[in-house]
């Protein structure tokens, strides 16, 4: 946000629950939380989505402090009453490594699922409605010369997120569990 106040950054896409101060904004779309477990782990395994009363004495990993989406998904942990681990990851891709290797379970934003799971071999389940989520958006400084351009890029944009979230939807089929055995997300 330092960057784009002070005009080394034009814009900047984001998610809007962490503080972006005073700036023009306009939403791209929703992005939802997944639960992420290693494979073989019963919270993995199951069809159906998973609602945040399965999380209930569960052990879970989350980002090092400093991180919006670590006080995301902390509050839904919190009412779900799953127990947070003492050690934190410092990225996406560390926790979803360090669930992988079996140290707990940890909620991921459904837009960094494929690039984590090439990474590692996770099983994934979408939340029941109403889902954790964040709100994508782009976002530029008030009066901006580049405001009009910048409309019509969150414009596109939109138009894209909507069609591969319909695309991620499509596909999810495949991640779920098949004859009671759960087909990790790994497409790599």
């Amino acid at each position: 946000m330092r960057s784009l106040e002070g005009g080394t950054l034009d814009a900047a896409l984001l998610a809007l629950e962490a503080d972006v101060g005073d700036v023009e904004r306009e939403i791209i779309g929703p992005d939802l939380f997944v639960l992420a477990t290693p494979l073989g782990h019963p919270l993995g395994a199951k069809a159906s989505p998973a609602k945040a009363s399965e999380l209930k004495g569960a052990s879970v990993l989350l980002l090092d402090d400093g991180h919006c989406f670590r006080e995301q998904a902390l509050a839904f942990c919190s009412g779900a009453k799953a127990h947070e681990l003492e050690f934190r990851a410092t990225s996406l891709s560390t926790l979803a490594q360090m669930v992988a290797g079996g140290a707990g379970v940890t909620l991921l934003p459904e837009l960094a699922v494929a690039t984590e799971a090439k990474r590692a071999e996770l099983w994934i389940r979408p939340f029941a409605q109403p889902a954790p989520k964040r709100t994508i958006a782009l976002v530029w400084r008030r009066r901006s010369p580049l405001g009009p351009a910048l409309r019509q890029l969150a414009t596109t944009a939109r138009a894209a997120y909507g069609h591969a979230s319909a695309s991620r939807a499509t596909r999810s089929g495949s991640r779920k569990p098949q004859h009671g055995v759960p087909t990790p997300l790994n497409p790599g």
